[in-house]
């Protein structure tokens, strides 16, 4: 039986106490199975990302260390940490672009610092971790990407009862989102959406007042579609304050889900060029972006890489010599 199959029906019994606070833990409801006990000892999850929850293995790529996990197990990971207590944890979706701006960015590099999880959005990550291995050595099993988590989340909402509140992208995106996620699965919580108006955002008052309208819904996860690396950021800064056990930047998740720009096909997206078709529907603002900043950057990357790879190399086999 996998992971996440015992959490749904874990997290089915699971209820909330009269006064809205969460149960600490699934062993704390009677539960103790296997698979559960399995994921808190797996040498899969060995101490890297310190959760206070639990631990994930991580690989290193660039500025960024990534959760070796794949998407269902990422769907059970995030249900765990709403269940284990009322500390806070935010999820990072990191792509190529993350890495660029990781570079010099000390407040976004605090964002992957401190998140739970730092998942692979984007192949040529993916494809990064799998270069110049060392033997033995493996790279991130798959991608996963925000916009996909979405999806599957709410597909565990149908199930679990987890609440969802959708936070930010463009007028009307996180309504219709709403509406297609209720529709494609029956009985996904969507306890709220807020799409703050763009001319108030940096407003003491408009922060106070999206703060208020998070915190009176109460949701389990809190998927903030401002746009990198403004949204992490704004994570960062405010989850202490929400009262939400999981926060998790989502993009442009919200424009995509409710069909207000097309997605690339799965053909696209398998062969790593999600972006080039973004930048085809939005050239004005992603041209910059992805020809003039991230594909020079990953240039430089790969080279830096390789010359990691070597050095590695070269200590291993003089170590040998040694011995």
């Amino acid at each position: 039986m996998s992971i996440l199959n015992t959490i749904d029906r874990t997290v089915a019994r699971a209820q909330r106490v009269s006064d809205g606070t969460r149960l600490d833990g699934l062993k704390s409801i009677g539960i103790d199975t296997p698979d559960i006990d399995l994921l808190e000892r797996s040498s899969s999850y060995a101490p890297r990302h310190n959760t206070n929850a639990f631990d994930v293995e991580t690989i290193k790529v660039g500025g960024a260390s990534f959760s070796a996990i794949k998407m269902q197990d990422a769907v059970a990971f995030i249900t765990l940490l709403i269940q284990k207590g009322t500390t806070p944890h935010h999820v990072v979706t990191g792509n190529l672009d993350h890495l660029y701006r990781l570079e010099n960015d000390e407040e976004f590099q605090q964002v992957y610092r401190s998140a739970s999880l730092v998942l692979p959005d984007g192949m040529p990550v993916v494809w990064l971790s799998r270069l110049f291995r060392l033997a033995g050595e493996q790279g991130l099993p798959e991608r996963v990407a925000g916009s996909d988590l979405l999806i599957e989340l709410a597909r565990h909402s149908s199930i679990s009862g987890i609440r969802l509140f959708l936070l930010g992208g463009e007028p009307g995106a996180a309504d219709g989102t709403r509406a297609v996620l209720e529709n494609r699965f029956p009985g996904c919580v969507i306890c709220g959406t807020y799409c703050p108006p763009r001319h108030l955002f940096n407003t003491a008052e408009e922060q106070d007042q999206i703060r208020k309208i998070v915190r009176a819904a109460n949701p389990d996860i809190l998927l903030v579609a401002f746009g990198a690396p403004k949204q992490e950021k704004w994570i960062l800064r405010n989850k202490a304050l929400l009262g939400v056990p999981v926060l998790m930047g989502v993009g442009g998740s919200f424009e995509m889900a409710s069909g207000m720009v097309a997605r690339a096909p799965k053909l696209i997206q398998m062969l790593g060029m999600e972006w080039a078709f973004r930048m085809l529907q939005d050239p004005g603002r992603l041209w910059r972006r992805y020809i003039g900043n991230n594909l020079p950057f990953l240039f430089r990357l790969l080279v830096r890489t390789l010359q990691e790879r070597r050095a590695s190399t070269d200590r291993l086999v003089s170590r040998g010599e040694r011995l």
